[in-house]
């Protein structure tokens, strides 16, 4: 399940205020925010590139151009065998961020991933917590705040924490602009 959350992640997310002046990294979730023990995993954190994207996604090259796509971060914890992964990617324009959303959600509807559960959430704009139980358990929150797209996951924690992570997130991304 991790694998598929990155794959969606690295695929769908995006982010905030100046395309200028907002540095990705400072919109994601940081280790003093995580419950005691978890650990950076550095093989899995790091600046998302335009072109690192397209080389991991080909199929996704034109439309992060048209999206208007400027860079992105991404940030993964881990704890023995729980993991805590945040991404904010930073668009041109609030569009840009919608596309990426509504991108998303069709992208898991048709992935034929039927065990997941989608429910709406009150963080940031147009934001779903996707959740499941089996055949391991996780919650993935993405949604978006201006030119922002963002996503919290959580493997091996509760889905109320994880959902309070992405209040976290969402409460710096919503500070910086």
């Amino acid at each position: 399940m991790r694998r598929l959350f990155l794959v969606l992640a690295a695929a769908l997310l995006a982010g905030a205020a100046s395309a200028a002046t907002v540095d990705p990294q400072s919109l994601v979730l940081r280790k003093a925010d995580l419950p005691r023990g978890f650990q950076v995993d550095r093989g899995q954190t790091g600046v998302r590139t335009n072109e690192l994207e397209a080389r991991d996604y080909p199929e996704l090259r034109a439309k992060l151009v048209r999206w208007g796509r400027v860079t992105g971060y991404q940030a993964e914890f881990d704890r023995g065998s729980a993991t805590i992964s945040s991404r904010a990617d930073v668009f041109r324009t609030a569009g840009g961020a919608r596309l990426l959303l509504s991108f998303f959600d069709t992208e898991v509807k048709s992935g034929g991933v039927l065990v997941l559960r989608r429910a709406p959430t009150d963080i940031g704009v147009d934001g779903s917590v996707y959740s499941a139980s089996a055949p391991v358990a996780f919650t993935l929150v993405v949604w978006r705040h201006g030119r922002v797209f963002a996503g919290v996951m959580g493997q091996g924690v509760t889905r109320q924490r994880t959902i309070a992570l992405a209040r976290v997130q969402q409460r710096r991304i919503a500070a910086a602009g």
